[in-house]
């Protein structure tokens, strides 16, 4: 049986595949996906199954098996951030797991439609939205049942670990820079503080100092205190003092999203009678 195949057409065939394959990995593991590396990543799996194709008899042997296990690392490694050995085999296992519920969903919907590249193009896209929608379900639905979580602020080469809670009423974005803003205890806050800064800081949170004598202190220049209006149960118009940290990092079970220079609200009252947390997480910081 005779069989024509353009490598160009096979190439492209199998990068589409790999790219949303490593997107969906990202999408998992880190609730971000780097298209620049996915598509690195995609490019070194296409010419690894290309090679193959053109320089095998046999496409299902031991050789092969083994060479596109290596071709699999390879790609995870540029298309995923990788942080140590488990990180690597963590990210293989869910890479192998995404590729097998890719390759599914494009072998149940190609079977039915008739063949084509730009048919091809089309089903794979559709089967990436669909696994992409119900990663995000999934992950929404775990957030709406696990509020809590540990939250580290790090400024001025000092760190602090507080519990943070997931509030959806929290839409607070910085203006200045489009971030999510977390809220935070004073009291804890002011622990990543030297005591000019703490003088400082709640002169300017009770309006004591002007926004010129901001300026002139060196001190006080990387906090970046602001004030942003807010609305809330109880208070229709009220002025919620917001600084810049040098990195906020949010962890879960399995993940975790680091931000840098991180907009942080500085509350004077007690978010939680109990202590059950000091940090009110906005959810909206997991999309930035």
């Amino acid at each position: 049986m005779y069989c024509e195949v353009y490598i160009d057409v096979f190439f492209v065939v199998n990068l589409l595949p790999c790219f949303f394959v490593l997107c969906l990995t990202n999408q998992i593991l880190m609730g971000a996906a780097n298209p620049v590396k996915a598509i690195l990543g995609a490019a070194v799996g296409a010419i690894g199954n290309s090679l193959i194709f053109v320089f095998t008899k046999e496409l299902f042997s031991f050789q092969n098996g083994i060479f596109y296990v290596m071709t699999a690392v390879l790609m995870v490694s540029i298309g995923c951030d990788i942080k140590g050995t488990k990180d690597l085999i963590l990210k293989m296992c869910v890479f192998f797991e995404c590729n097998f519920l890719l390759g599914g969903f494009l072998i149940m919907f190609s079977q039915r439609i008739r063949k084509g590249i730009f048919t091809f193009v089309a089903i794979t896209m559709i089967c990436y939205w669909i696994l992409y929608i119900g990663i995000r379900l999934c992950k929404y639905l775990k957030r709406k049942r696990d509020l809590y979580c540990e939250v580290l602020v790090a400024l001025n080469g000092k760190k602090i670990k507080v519990k943070g809670l997931y509030d959806t009423g929290n839409c607070l974005y910085d203006r200045a820079t489009g971030k999510p803003v977390c809220v935070m205890e004073k009291d804890n806050f002011f622990q990543l503080l030297t005591e000019k800064q703490q003088l400082f800081l709640d002169s300017f949170c009770t309006m004591k100092i002007t926004m010129e004598k901001q300026i002139k202190e060196d001190y006080v220049q990387g906090l970046n205190p602001r004030f942003l209006p807010y609305t809330s149960v109880g208070c229709q118009k009220g002025l919620l003092p917001v600084v810049t940290v040098d990195k906020l990092i949010i962890k879960e079970q399995r993940e975790e999203k680091e931000v840098l220079q991180g907009a942080v609200g500085v509350s004077y009252t007690k978010l939680s009678e109990k202590g059950r947390f000091q940090a009110i997480i906005n959810p909206g910081i997991w999309e930035k």
